[in-house]
């Protein structure tokens, strides 16, 4: 019990409906028009390779609501930046839970730094919305410090767009799911390979991810899904994964993932997809569309959204804790 009033335990799956309420309370609280849903969040907690037991703890008043959360993401096979994601409901902030959340994710993570590489540096990674002064004090005081800023981009159309045409002997093939799956991991793990933070994975273990959120994903449409091939090298070299709306504000587009692999860059191919997903989301009578994106992307993917016409909407300040000093194993620069 925390001050006769709080019961703390794990969180389960019968407590999705209310993380979701819980979670939502606090993003429209911070400012954001982010919404939370039932079935998406027991689709994260069904990850492969992720225990919401052993990895989560919530606090609860006598009626059930939940008050606090903290749950720390560390699935991969060597979890060098464990991800924080916690909360405090608007009406117990004032109550100091957040000491609480970061001292036991901190006591979570001296189990999960046993399985990096003894040499690797190991960092808690967490974030806020740009302005959300209550996680920020919070942050700062369990020692937390800003790292980077995302950005949360849109574009809203008045007209369909013109979709330029792809560069010469690139065609985009139908995704037939599930055969083209590992070809759809290998673009992306070549393309995202230069993103900030990328830390490489067994390749079965990226398929099973993508396997299981397209399988249980209520907004995954294959359709939306583009495979950009050059015809000559028969090779996948760029993709975009679409979803029919955004899971966090209903009613938007949401465009998840535009990779274009190394050597295939600077030549149009992730503005020309974009706005083929920007026409096929006109066509189904949608007219605005989201993504999010590292605000200081080492492939300065900024500068081609902002291109193709979307604007950023909201910023989200990411944050990090160093638990052990070491060799860095995750992207950090194009050197």
């Amino acid at each position: 019990m925390i001050g006769n009033s709080l019961t703390t335990r794990p969180l389960s799956f019968d407590d999705a409906r209310e993380y979701a309420s819980t979670a939502t309370a606090i993003a429209k609280h911070a400012g954001t028009d982010e919404r939370y849903d039932v079935d998406d969040t027991l689709m994260m907690w069904r990850e492969p390779r992720f225990d919401l037991g052993s990895s989560s703890l919530g606090m609860f008043t006598d009626s059930g609501i939940l008050a606090a959360y903290v749950i720390v993401w560390a699935i991969s096979e060597r979890p060098v930046r464990p991800w924080v994601n916690w909360g405090v409901h608007p009406d117990f902030q004032g109550q100091n839970l957040s000491a609480r959340l970061f001292d036991w994710a901190e006591e979570r993570a001296t189990e999960i730094i046993k399985r990096c590489p003894p040499e690797a540096r190991v960092r808690l990674q967490t974030g806020t919305p740009a302005g959300y002064s209550f996680a920020e004090a919070a942050l700062a005081q369990a020692g937390y410090a800003s790292d980077r800023i995302y950005f949360d981009m849109r574009i809203t159309m008045d007209r369909r767009p013109q979709v330029p045409d792809f560069p010469a002997g690139i065609a985009i093939k139908p995704y037939r799911h599930e055969e083209d799956l590992p070809v759809l991991v290998d673009v992306f793990r070549n393309s995202f390979s230069d993103h900030y933070g990328y830390v490489e994975e067994p390749f079965d273990d990226n398929v099973a991810e993508f396997r299981h959120w397209f399988n249980n994903d209520k907004n995954f449409d294959p359709g939306l899904l583009l495979l950009a091939v050059d015809e000559g090298a028969e090779l996948a070299v760029g993709c975009l994964l679409a979803m029919k709306e955004s899971s966090l504000h209903p009613g938007i587009g949401f465009v998840d993932i535009v990779g274009v692999r190394r050597g295939y860059r600077r030549r149009g191919l992730a503005q020309a997809m974009l706005y083929h997903s920007f026409a096929t989301y006109w066509d189904r009578g949608m007219t605005t569309v989201a993504l999010e994106v590292d605000g200081k992307s080492l492939t300065n993917a900024v500068a081609l959204y902002e291109k193709v016409g979307m604007h950023v909407h909201q910023s989200f300040i990411s944050y990090e804790k160093t638990l052990r000093d070491g060799v860095e194993l995750a992207k950090v620069s194009m050197e």
